[in-house]
């Protein structure tokens, strides 16, 4: 068995001590150093002494646990912490902060689907391989988690890795050949131009439904810009809306997404509809939410009324609630034929990116379902008379 601990000199202003570093059995390594105060000197250096000082202060030596011999799971739970040092780093020094929801969000992941693992649950970080990975991931899929879901639970284990493998308290990636469950997302449905024309002329029957719908499917406003839009951020003289405001869950009253404040034209039979829910309230003040809640003041309503505003408008033109869920219609479905209708009535790509709040074109193009929308029996005319038939 090695010896528990072993002497090395070092200088000191005081002159040169006997400094003791201590065997970690666990980690196999010497780790901690303590001085035993003894001075070298003499024909004999005071070793001895110093020997029966370090074993004396054996009993008092605790080994901490270096970073990779933690506890896997509660390694992760303490990461997505809204305290921890990688939040604060991404806050800081990034300057791309984390959304509450979103680190939330993660730690549910952890408790709800990682920790229940048997495998996951007993190891260190140190423990963690590429085997145990796959293992979970074959578990996942035996008690029914989508692949959506999986490849969520994979990117809550991801980071936490990573960020241990770039500070090098990890000396190998388990995650490196680790690949996504195949997940093809169900695409977005989007409405036709004369479904779009008939939402605007069927009767009103919840004006708060009503204008959150065409704010939706005309300004290609996100659910989160609408529930924070203030009366004050409505320009009626020259028929814009000055986008500065995202309200989300959890976090509440935030800037845009990706913090880009934007301005945004509406067209002018909207007017009327912001008139409607004027009429509900008494000269709403500028930092009133348009959709303020009645049941709590000062906050926005609540998700629902967007969820039923669709469907409410939808069941209005003749969607019927099935259809709605066969063809994927949902609140977010009016944003994506804003953008594919726009390019088609003739917006430049530029307007439409500029509006919508899109840092990319590439982005932009995975919002346009055009084969969805043409009418391929005028397409076809346009063509026979383009070449005189």
């Amino acid at each position: 068995m090695r010896c528990p601990f072993s002497l090395f000199e070092k200088k000191t202003k005081k002159g040169s001590i006997w400094y003791a570093r201590y065997w970690n059995e666990k980690t196999q390594k010497y780790s901690v150093v303590r001085s035993t105060g003894i001075l070298i000197k003499g024909k004999k250096e005071r070793k001895r002494e110093a020997e029966l000082k370090a074993n004396e202060m054996l009993s008092e030596i605790r080994f901490e646990l270096e970073p990779a011999d933690r506890h896997f799971i509660s390694y992760l739970e303490e990461f997505w912490e809204l305290n921890s040092p990688y939040v604060k780093e991404c806050a800081n020094l990034k300057k791309k902060p984390l959304t509450i929801h979103y680190v939330r969000q993660n730690r549910n992941f952890v408790r709800i689907h990682i920790k229940p693992f048997t495998k996951l649950s007993t190891i260190s970080l140190r423990e963690l391989t590429a085997g145990i990975i796959r293992d979970w991931m074959t578990w996942a899929v035996d008690n029914n988690k989508s692949s959506r879901c999986i490849n969520n639970c994979l990117n809550t284990m991801r980071v936490p890795v990573h960020y241990a493998f770039d500070r090098e308290e990890l000396d190998k990636d388990p995650f490196r050949n680790i690949k996504p469950a195949n997940y093809i997302p169900k695409e977005k449905g989007v409405l036709t131009p004369a479904e779009r024309t008939e939402i605007i002329n069927t009767p009103v029957i919840n004006p708060y439904s009503k204008l959150a719908v065409l704010l939706g499917l005309f300004c290609g406003m996100r659910r989160g810009e609408i529930r924070g839009l203030q009366w004050g951020d409505i320009d009626t003289d020259n028929g814009i809306i000055n986008l500065t405001h995202n309200f989300v869950p959890i976090d509440g009253l935030k800037k845009p997404k990706n913090g880009k404040t934007r301005t945004v034209p509406y067209p002018t039979f909207i007017e009327k509809a912001f008139d409607e829910v004027r009429k509900l309230r008494i000269k709403p003040a500028p930092e009133v939410f348009v959709f303020e809640s009645v049941d709590h003041p000062e906050q926005p309503m609540c998700e629902n009324l967007f969820r039923n505003a669709i469907c409410r408008e939808l069941e209005g033109i003749g969607i019927t609630y099935d259809e709605q869920k066969k063809r994927n219609l949902t609140f977010h479905s009016l944003r994506h034929t804003f953008i594919t209708l726009g390019r088609i009535d003739g917006i430049s790509d530029l307007e439409i990116q500029t509006i919508a709040g899109h840092s990319n074109r590439r982005m932009m193009e995975h919002y346009t379902h055009a084969d969805k929308v043409i009418d391929f029996n005028k397409m076809r005319e346009k063509l026979d008379r383009a070449v005189g038939m």
